[in-house]
């Protein structure tokens, strides 16, 4: 007897993904970094939208580890350009609704920061598609003092007033808390430090460190640190009422002419002095940065002992006159890891121009090569580079719009 052997028809399941359990899909989200993959995932089902919208909070938190854009001065259209380091291209966008004859006093938490000629302070969200939630308007900055009836002081004064506020830190994003962020500034000629609660009693309060020039601010497990210009201080402020202070000095054989410096929090917690070598030519105009050396400070015995640090391994820092950016570069295609993208910012803090702000680049540790980006022409007097002198360039960070 033969046997017949009947063909099998072959069933193929095709998994139903907008069905996934709601957990899974929570899982999924939380291990996305880049704004461009949580779009995506948004925009997946109607089931995977409501988990986006669900989790609003979670994914607008994520934006101090975002790749930034450069803003830079669009002089035709009287306005700002974004500028993308990933893709060496500019990136079309709405136009944005903030000042463009401005000097910026600083990014934070993807807001950008202007002194109007009154020293009131303004916040400014350019990624917001809610204009009137994207302005904050805070109260006059300790203004700087001139003798009595020196209209022609107060009205120089004014005139440079974007040029007041040298850095800023904001402590959370505004729109995400309220009631509970802290605008922190260093002003007056790098001089000066003051913190405002906009969300409790909107007053500007002064920091009084001792007689020193600061460099920059990090805010770190409710602590506020503030790094002196020679690179070897570092002032720690309790970020609770009142601001009590402590100092750690180290032994510092750099030259402070011809560094720029900052402080950065990796994503161990450790903090990290970053120091930027330049050098520059044609009277001071033309600034080209040379080498970077990245220490991490350990805190031991009441004192700091600065460790060399070698590679940033899959990390990558993003520096300038925002606050420092500190990313996982296999998140977002094309970052280079192990490397530090540079914005030309603030020499120093005085009256009137700063020079050709020409200094934009990459530079990779592991070589210790530099490259400018490609918007800047190799020609240091190029049209580009002269429309940037009174408006220099700033790197500031995307946000969601749900």
């Amino acid at each position: 007897m033969s046997l017949t052997k009947k063909k099998q028809k072959t069933i193929t399941v095709h998994p139903d993904w907008a069905r996934l359990p709601c957990h899974l899909l929570d899982l999924i989200l939380e291990k996305l970094e880049s704004f461009k993959d949580i779009l995506r995932f948004y925009g997946v089902c109607v089931s995977w939208n409501s988990i986006v919208k669900h989790n609003k909070t979670k994914c607008l938190m994520k934006t101090s580890h975002q790749v930034p854009m450069l803003m830079v001065p669009n002089r035709k259209q009287h306005t700002w350009d974004m500028y993308d380091p990933m893709t060496n291209k500019f990136k079309e966008i709405s136009k944005l609704h903030i000042p463009y004859d401005k000097r910026f006093g600083g990014s934070s938490q993807g807001w950008l920061v202007t002194v109007n000629r009154d020293f009131t302070v303004t916040l400014y969200k350019p990624y917001s598609t809610d204009h009137d939630s994207a302005i904050i308007n805070l109260p006059c900055l300790f203004p700087p003092e001139v003798e009595d009836g020196d209209l022609e002081g107060l009205e120089d004064m004014r005139e440079y007033c974007d040029q007041h506020i040298y850095k800023t830190t904001i402590t959370a994003d505004p729109l995400i808390n309220p009631n509970d962020y802290m605008v922190v500034v260093i002003y007056l000629h790098c001089w000066k430090i003051a913190i405002i609660s906009p969300g409790r009693d909107n007053i500007w309060r002064k920091i009084d460190p001792d007689e020193e020039i600061f460099n920059d601010i990090l805010f770190n497990s409710n602590k506020f640190y503030f790094l002196n210009h020679n690179h070897d201080t570092l002032s720690s402020y309790d970020s609770r009422e009142p601001y009590c202070g402590t100092k750690v000095t180290w032994n510092n054989s750099d030259n402070w002419f011809g560094i720029k410096s900052y402080i950065v929090k990796s994503f161990e917690g450790d903090i990290l002095q970053v120091l930027r070598r330049c050098e520059w030519k044609d009277s001071l105009t033309i600034r080209r940065t040379t080498k970077v050396n990245i220490f991490k400070l350990d805190f031991v015995d009441g004192g700091v002992k600065r460790v060399i640090v070698k590679s940033l391994g899959d990390a990558a820092l993003f520096l300038g006159d925002n606050s420092s950016i500190y990313v996982r570069a296999s998140n977002f295609l094309g970052c280079k890891s192990n490397c530090i993208y540079f914005s030309h910012d603030t020499d120093l803090i005085s009256y009137g121009p700063q020079g050709v702000p020409c200094d934009c680049g990459i530079y990779n540790l592991g070589d210790n090569s530099y490259k400018k980006f490609t918007l800047l022409l190799d020609d240091e007097d190029s049209t580009i580079i002269s429309k940037m002198e009174a408006q220099p360039p700033i790197w500031i960070q995307p946000t969601l719009n749900l």
